[in-house]
């Protein structure tokens, strides 16, 4: 079957049919997106330091704007 035999064919569904045809061909798109597509990023794995500041500091959001002088 051609393109255009496809289309012609296509043409007499109805909306919902044709809607439905085109969720079928992206759902198969994105599988063989993914499956032919070369990894482009690779997390490195990472150790986080953890440290101390010696008490919890607790900011007063509107305390701290107010004390800011304005230019």
């Amino acid at each position: 079957m051609t393109v255009l035999e496809t289309v012609q064919q296509l043409q007499q569904f109805t909306l919902a049919e044709r809607i439905q045809v085109i969720e079928l061909l992206l759902k198969w798109l994105k599988t063989e997106l993914y499956q032919h597509e070369s990894p482009r990023y690779s997390p490195k794995p990472f150790r986080a330091c953890t440290f101390s500041l010696g008490e919890d500091i607790h900011v007063d959001r509107d305390e701290l704007y107010t004390s800011m002088k304005t230019p």
